[in-house]
């Protein structure tokens, strides 16, 4: 029987080990052989762990920043209590950074304040007039009242939004915003939210 492992590269092998091992607790005798023909089988064992240990550790570290940002934490803060002995410190420097900048503008994105209500208030304003035209022009194009010319008003809508307060539809209120006129139920919520938030 041909052993499929003894084509795969160093990667596909890693890839597969891990596999296997996650899933059966070890490896068949065909893989251990692919292995031992190519390289050294403790050496390769131990980079194949290596590589499970530094996912874990990245996940741990991706984990305690998210919670600090979440808590408000300042970016120097954050940098001066994680450390880690698998990464370099290069390495974590960089992956704190990227991970700092990446949840904190997901917080926000996501915040609710009264700036964010003006401004989509606002947004909604200007949309309809945007959008008004826009459905005038569509409609004299296709020579016809459509439902589906309602599809680009959404559109007009939500990047004229997204545009006056910066932030995506994953925001509670630019989302009520873009879709208050489709659905009444939306635009009870919004009328809802923005009372409670004022």
């Amino acid at each position: 029987m041909r052993n499929i492992y003894r084509n795969y590269n160093e990667e596909d092998l890693i890839v597969a080990y891990l596999s296997m091992v996650e899933h059966t607790g070890k490896v068949n005798d065909e893989m251990r052989e692919a292995i031992s023909q190519k390289f050294d089988y403790d050496e390769f064992v131990k980079k194949a762990n290596f590589r499970t240990a530094l996912i874990k550790e990245k996940g741990r570290i991706s984990f305690e920043v998210h919670n600090m940002v979440q808590q408000g934490k300042e970016f120097n803060f954050i940098e001066d209590n994680i450390s880690s002995d698998t990464l370099a410190k290069k390495e974590l420097k960089y992956l704190i950074i990227e991970k700092y900048y990446q949840f904190s503008s997901y917080k926000e994105n996501n915040t609710i304040d009264k700036r964010t209500i003006y401004k989509s208030l606002l947004g909604i304003l200007i949309s309809t007039f945007i959008g008004i035209l826009v459905l005038r022009d569509l409609v004299l194009i296709v020579n016809e009242a459509l439902f589906l010319l309602l599809i680009p008003l959404y559109i007009v809508n939500y990047w004229v939004i997204r545009m006056i307060t910066g932030k995506t539809r994953d925001n509670l209120i630019v989302f009520l915003a873009v879709f208050h006129f489709r659905n009444p139920l939306n635009s009870i919520a919004f009328h809802f939210i923005l009372l409670k938030k004022m």
